[in-house]
């Protein structure tokens, strides 16, 4: 064994040198790497405790989500519901006002149409009664001549 350290070239002050390393390493440890340790602890208990607390949140928005949709779907079919029957009031009042007034016009027709049947018979027998003057006067002329 002693051959190999002496080709190694190691000897009393390779042990001195380690053993003042190993020391040096030790008190910089506490000294230094520690509080990074502690540090990088620190972090890595917040980032679990963030990511826990996000999650948590992302599940409470989703339900929150959830909840405003259907909701929002609720409402739509009511809004939809609502519009529709607004629609067949107006459709059913529009039915009954077109209704009102076709009868009037019906109404107005048939009075028009009498009217009119009264004026034609009026006309007919002014016209009959023009054509029998007419037919007196050349009858009278032409029995005159």
């Amino acid at each position: 064994m002693a051959d190999i350290l002496d080709q190694l070239q190691i000897n009393h002050t390779f042990w001195y040198q380690f053993g003042l390393f190993a020391a040096f390493f030790f008190v910089l440890s506490q000294l230094y790497l520690k509080p990074f340790q502690k540090l990088i602890e620190k972090r890595n208990h917040k980032l679990s405790h963030d990511t826990k607390d996000a999650a948590d949140l992302m599940k409470s928005v989703d339900a929150k989500l959830t909840a405003y949709e259907q909701e929002l779907s609720r409402l739509r079919h009511e809004s939809r519901m609502s519009f529709e029957q607004a629609v067949s009031e107006v459709r059913a009042k529009e039915d009954s006002t077109i209704a009102v007034f076709r009868d009037e016009l019906k109404k107005d027709y048939l009075k028009v149409q009498q009217q009119f049947a009264e004026e034609k018979v009026k006309m007919e027998a002014e016209l009959k009664s023009h054509v029998n003057e007419l037919a007196d006067a050349v009858a009278a002329k032409a029995m005159g001549k």
